[in-house]
């Protein structure tokens, strides 16, 4: 389920009367396994009415700002509005919040969110029953939420007993064995236990807590055990139990720094074993730029395997489609999906969901969600199911029936371009004269590469046919070029930086370069091509002709 940057509050202790108080008052009261991608049509009004008493998807859309809706479409991809989402306000903070995820239950006849992802003394939680369209609230010092079976449960904010919500509309609580500490949370549900995220103290007594904790798991009895082996911690901000089965998927946290994050997922099995951490290392997550800071925008499972989507930063970095690179990764093999997305996610008889052209809020904490568009691609076609959606949901059902993509989609290229490092076009024989030294230095051909660098040096020839001049040669002629004056530079000698609101900032075509250099961000933080080309190439462009004219000053 997509989500978007994460904004810290500070909560306030919660005292044994609150929570005492509150239980009482709450007792009484791409591809993918179908057909090829099909042209995307926005839906028209349907003949037939939506099937309410089926839906296989949930999201969270703007209705009006700031208001929101939780929208369902059945598997026809018709859609109807279920619950109004008003924000949240806290006027301490002088900020907004909204839902951070939405749960089903096992069968899909419930739907639970909280006002906020964030931790909450005072906050409620919110139950749809699904069959009758009735929604009810209730107070709930609660942080996260999930299902443990058939009722929706959450954690106490004083980390000593798990709330439980049953369909009858009671409520109970369960003690547990062992008490977690204030600010940690329910991490996920499941049919006969739940996973507990349990923060750590930064030392005995101080009272200040970091965001490093443990995983635990807790049954219907409240007897804890610990999940992670040894001393072993981790910074959890979402978990996903996968539907029918015990293992969970988290999003981790494994660096800070507001500009500077960096976010992967780990696996765990639950019965045994310990976590995994796997990441992709293909072309698509290259050109992402994302290894050295990146986000996790979309975590779902996909029958026995996951479906995950890297992104920039987009407070921070350039946004292009090429910053994201969505997978399918089941035992450790990624299949790439595709760029361009916040999310995907796989549900039965071959139904995708594409979250796409996002719309990216200012960088300010009371800034919104992130927002795009949501597809549904059911019955060989592709029904827009809304815009401004912020998250999404498939069912249990769903998503433990999805089959695994049947082919990955196209990496990018990493060959000769046709437009320099401004999106420009290159003339027709520069690319011939492009195409012509990439083959021959990718041959190590260093005999054919002294004749196409005419006229040059005794010294430019001498380092052509060096050890590693073919190799440095190819790295040169795949980037793109910079125009001074009739010539063209491979690459451009100059850099460009990886943020908004800058003069220098990179263009798509200047971050393609540093993915195939495989440069590493500076300070600002900058790409240079003159640290991996210290030699780059000049091509002269005389009347209809082009000409490797020998190596530029680097």
């Amino acid at each position: 389920m997509p989500r978007g940057p994460h904004a810290g509050h500070r909560p306030r202790r919660l005292l044994p009367c609150v929570l005492a108080s509150l239980l009482a008052t709450v007792a009484c009261t791409s591809a993918g396994g179908g057909p090829p991608t099909p042209r995307a049509t926005t839906s028209t009004p349907a003949v037939r009415a939506p099937d309410r008493q089926h839906p296989v998807i949930a999201f969270l859309q703007y209705e009006k700002e700031p208001n929101m809706a939780v929208v369902m479409a059945d598997a026809a991809g018709r859609t109807w509005k279920a619950a109004e989402v008003p924000p949240v306000y806290s006027p301490l903070a002088g900020t907004r919040s909204w839902p951070g995820q939405l749960v089903w239950s096992p069968d899909a006849d419930r739907l639970a969110w909280l006002d906020s992802d964030d931790w909450s003394e005072t906050g409620e939680i919110h139950l749809l029953d699904v069959r009758t369209g009735r929604e009810t609230s209730r107070p709930c010092p609660c942080s996260g939420v999930g299902f443990l079976g058939e009722d929706a449960v959450s954690l106490s904010t004083d980390g000593r007993s798990l709330l439980l919500f049953p369909p009858d509309g009671t409520a109970r609580r369960i003690a547990l064995s062992e008490h977690l500490l204030p600010y940690s949370k329910l991490a996920a549900g499941g049919a006969d236990d739940v996973v507990l995220f349990s923060k750590l103290t930064e030392g005995p007594g101080l009272g200040v807590f970091r965001g490093e904790g443990t995983l635990a798991v807790a049954d219907r009895r409240g007897k804890v055990r610990q999940l992670l082996p040894g001393k072993t911690h981790t910074t959890l901000y979402e978990a996903r139990r996968q539907p029918g089965g015990p293992a969970v998927a988290w999003l981790n946290h494994d660096s800070g720094g507001v500009c500077w994050g960096r976010e992967s997922v780990f696996t765990h099995a639950v019965t045994t074993g310990g976590p995994r951490r796997p990441l992709p290392d293909d072309a698509a997550f290259r050109h992402a730029l994302v290894p050295e800071a990146r986000l996790v925008t979309s975590l779902d499972w996909a029958g026995d395997g996951l479906t995950v989507t890297f992104s920039a930063l987009p407070n921070c970095n350039v946004m292009y489609p090429e910053r994201s690179a969505s997978y399918y990764v089941r035992d450790g093999r990624w299949t790439y999906l595709g760029s361009g997305m916040l999310g995907i996610a796989y549900g039965a008889d071959g139904r995708v969901a594409r979250f796409d052209a996002p719309v990216y809020g200012k960088a300010t904490v009371d800034s919104g969600p992130t927002t795009g568009r949501l597809t549904l691609t059911t019955g060989g076609e592709r029904h827009v199911l809304g815009e401004g959606v912020t998250l999404f949901a498939f069912t249990p059902a769903e998503s433990a029936a999805a089959r695994p993509p049947s082919a990955p989609a196209p990496q990018p290229s990493e060959g000769v371009t046709a437009e320099d490092d401004h999106g420009a076009p290159l003339p027709d024989a520069v690319r011939v004269l492009a195409r012509n030294i990439e083959a021959a230095a990718a041959d190590g051909d260093t005999g054919r590469l002294d004749a196409l660098c005419d006229p040059c040096s005794t010294a430019e020839h001498d380092w052509i046919r060096s050890v590693d001049g073919p190799r440095a040669v190819l790295r040169a002629i795949r980037t793109h070029p910079r125009r001074v004056d009739a010539e063209l530079v491979y690459p451009g000698p100059g850099s460009c930086a990886d943020a908004i609101d800058r003069e220098d900032t990179c263009t798509p075509q200047q971050l393609r370069d540093a993915a195939v250099l495989g440069l590493k961000p500076g300070l600002g933080p900058s790409y240079s091509a003159a640290e991996a080309v210290r030699v780059p190439l000049t091509l002269r462009i005389e009347g209809g002709t082009a000409r490797w004219t020998g190596l530029a000053a680097g």
